[in-house]
């Protein structure tokens, strides 16, 4: 059987010890190669087209320049790379924009290794990674900002009541899981799951997985812990 391509990392940090240290630290897992290292977004930029990395992990302060723009810049000409937000910071702004520049993860510095390993897997599968504590402060913003969004369950029509499917689906969700492996817990296949995530979305009102999940949590139809 033949192995499987392994997940192409590119590390992009201002300092060089702890590029050296991660990089030691990713290498270690048999499914990853870490194809360069960037110390600056203009690098960061240029590897990324020259490499063509699957995930790159992303530091926000880069000396003079941004890791948002970074990620912008990337993005536009490299739209199929996906990028984790590798940072110590948990501002609210910096979170709100890398989401904005496109980024599929936001992990923190301060992780366990296990999670950061699960966050690459996660984000070159197709998924998205958000840090707890980040996760937390989003979903705090995201009550303050649109209560509107948060439709009591007994609220809903009957017919538009989320089923023991729909809601095997969220707590999936919730634990950071992808399409596919949704798809492989359920016994169901990737293109049943698409569907029953659509018509989730429309009955909760909202238009993508981390809204739902907030919704769901909010509106107590999946337990937050």
């Amino acid at each position: 059987m033949a192995a499987q391509p392994r997940i192409r990392l590119l590390i992009v940090d201002d300092h060089a010890m702890f590029r050296e240290g991660l990089r030691a630290v990713l290498e270690r897992q048999p499914d990853f190669v870490v194809v360069g290292e960037a110390g600056d977004a203009d690098n960061a930029v240029r590897l990324a087209r020259e490499l063509t990395p699957d995930v790159i992990l992303m530091d926000l302060h880069l000396g003079a320049s941004s890791g948002v723009d970074a990620t912008r810049l990337i993005l536009a000409q490299e739209p199929a790379v996906r990028i984790i937000a590798l940072t110590m910071y948990q501002d609210d702004d910096l979170i709100a924009a890398m989401f904005g520049a496109g980024a599929q993860g936001y992990i923190l510095k301060e992780s366990r290794g296990a999670a950061l390993m699960h966050a690459v897997r996660t984000v070159a599968a197709g998924g998205a990674a958000i840090d707890p504590h980040v996760g937390a402060r989003l979903l705090d913003a995201y009550r303050q900002d649109r209560p509107q969004r948060a439709v009591p369950p007994t609220a809903l029509p009957i017919s538009e009541q989320p089923s023991e499917r729909d809601l095997d689906c969220l707590r999936l969700l919730r634990a950071g899981k992808t399409n596919r492996e949704i798809a492989k817990t359920l016994s169901l296949s990737e293109q049943t799951v698409k569907n029953i995530l659509s018509l989730l979305y429309a009955k909760l009102n909202v238009s993508n997985r981390t809204e739902a999940v907030a919704v769901a949590l909010q509106s107590n139809l999946i337990p937050s812990n």
